[in-house]
């Protein structure tokens, strides 16, 4: 009897499937992403926003928007950085000046000039023309450089004939006033002194009254002010400017 060949009927598969009928499952068309944190912020951000902000015009502007947000907030950061310091040469100084501030030499005019004010009238007499002239002048100083050391307005500025508006430029006028008649004062002591170039404290204070005065005339506070006025003063600079509260930096001029 023939030998039967069983090897055909061992190598198949019970079930009706041999190794050849296995396919590969098929892949879904879209498989899942792996987001990493930041991404899946992001996403939590976009589900949360209104449908209208999800299309992709609105997004766009959305972007416009928060960039022209970031621009305003740190320009105008930077410009306020500026007038925060320019406001403060009047009474600091600016580097350039080597630690001569305006603010600290007009006060020395102002004092210097009241004890030369004081001399004169013990030597002319309180009624003499150039001791009234001088008081006069170092009274319209005095309010003029209050109210720019203190940044307020003073009705009586309002009546001097060189005001227009403008405290800083009322103070400058009233420095060049008040050195003229201080000037005429103190030749009229000398008139009436035994050796006019004599004249004890009154010259040390004289003397200091126009030593204040050559030290405004070389401080670098005007070219720096002048400077700041043009970084500050062009567009868009200008428009930061007003809305964060900048206010004007004068020159003493």
């Amino acid at each position: 009897m023939a030998n039967a060949d069983f090897s055909r009927e061992q190598n198949q598969t019970p079930g009706g499937f041999d190794s050849g009928s296995y396919r590969e499952a098929k892949r879904p068309d879209t498989e899942a992403v792996r987001l990493t944190p930041l991404q899946q912020k992001l996403a939590g951000l976009e589900k949360a926003l209104p449908a209208a902000l999800a299309k992709q015009g609105t997004a766009l502007v959305l972007s416009v928007v928060v960039m022209l947000a970031a621009f305003v907030g740190f320009g105008g950061a930077k410009v306020r950085g500026k007038y925060n310091e320019a406001r403060q040469w009047f009474t600091t100084g600016v580097s350039a000046d080597n630690g001569y501030a305006l603010s600290e030499e007009l006060t020395t005019r102002a004092n210097t000039a009241a004890n030369i004010i004081t001399t004169g009238a013990n030597t002319l007499g309180v009624d003499s023309a150039e001791v009234q002239a001088a008081q006069a002048a170092l009274d319209d100083f005095s309010a003029c450089l209050e109210a720019v050391q203190n940044g307020s307005k003073k009705q009586s500025l309002t009546s001097l004939p060189y005001y227009q508006g403008s405290a800083m430029h009322a103070l400058c006028q009233a420095n060049e006033a008040l050195g003229t008649v201080i000037d005429q004062l103190y030749a009229k002591m000398q008139e009436q002194a035994a050796d006019p170039m004599k004249m004890g404290a009154v010259q040390g204070q004289y003397g200091q009254f126009n030593s204040a005065g050559t030290i405004i005339g070389n401080l670098q506070y005007n070219d720096a002010v002048y400077e700041y006025q043009n970084d500050v003063g062009g567009f868009p600079a200008s428009m930061l400017g007003r809305l964060f509260g900048v206010q004007e930096v004068e020159p003493f001029a």
